[in-house]
């Protein structure tokens, strides 16, 4: 089951073109149908834009379903395995159980979490450096089309991926402000969609792009400063509970340490 939920799925370009190809084959009843059973329609659609937040474009809900079942099976196993092997059936042992299920259950949700907030922070790290490369080769005279293809380059990671979709829906026939909206709406990020919101603005206003991709980049810059004085601000409270756990014993064995044993030598 989790080997087959590893597999990655054909992308929706690939499904339309086998649709009208008449290539595609029919799997009425398939697992995947029945593995989408485990959630309801709107958690289907939840979970689905998570996965695009994530840049996981080929794994289906059906699939996260299968591998959370998966997960609680390989959580129950160990758990059981365990128990047998060490002859340890107390209330204890079967809270264990218990823990292991869900944790094995809940650890590809997580491993989803953790690639929605790595894919955010890599994107809003990127933007600025796309922004001043798209404002400069606009300036120099290139269209914004163009500018896109030079500005793929600067822009790595999955910025850079979410870019190069953009210029390929725009290849097969979609409106350049119809590609940029579907960005955002993959991405859900909020710097991301403030600039495709205020470029195209700009377009229909037909207002100077360039000066509003300086000011977008600017803006971003100050955003992600704002961002790190805040995070340094958090430091010292985050600080307090290393201090607690290490730094305090180890202080008062330093402390009191010669006087307990002076004491206990008496």
């Amino acid at each position: 089951m989790l080997a087959l939920s590893l597999i990655p799925s054909k992308s929706d370009v690939t499904k339309r073109l086998e649709e009208l190809e008449a290539m595609r084959w029919d799997g009425t009843g398939t697992r995947q149908q029945a593995f989408e059973k485990i959630f309801n329609e709107k958690q289907r659609t939840k979970l689905q834009q998570q996965l695009y937040e994530g840049g996981w474009y080929h794994v289906t809900p059906a699939k996260i379903g299968a591998r959370i079942v998966s997960g609680a099976g390989f959580g129950l196993a160990i758990g059981l395995t365990l128990c047998f092997y060490f002859e340890l059936w107390d209330p204890t042992s079967l809270c264990g159980i218990i823990l292991l299920t869900l944790g094995g259950g809940y650890l590809p949700m997580s491993q989803l979490k953790i690639a929605v907030k790595k894919r955010k922070a890599a994107i809003q790290r990127a933007l600025p450096d796309l922004l001043d490369m798209l404002s400069t080769t606009v300036q120099a005279g290139l269209a914004f089309n163009a500018a896109l293809i030079h500005a793929q380059e600067v822009a790595v990671g999955p910025l850079g991926e979410e870019i190069k979709a953009v210029l390929s829906e725009i290849r097969l026939g979609r409106s350049r402000a119809d590609a940029l909206k579907s960005m955002a709406n993959r991405v859900r990020q909020e710097q991301l969609s403030t600039t495709v919101t205020a470029i195209i603005q700009a377009e229909r206003l037909g207002s100077n792009l360039s000066n509003v991709l300086e000011e977008l980049s600017e803006e971003t810059r100050n955003r992600r400063m704002i961002r790190a004085e805040e995070i340094a601000n958090l430091m010292p409270t985050k600080m307090v509970i290393p201090m607690a756990l290490f730094m305090l014993p180890a202080l008062f064995v330093m402390i009191f340490g010669g006087v307990a044993a002076e004491y206990m030598g008496k």
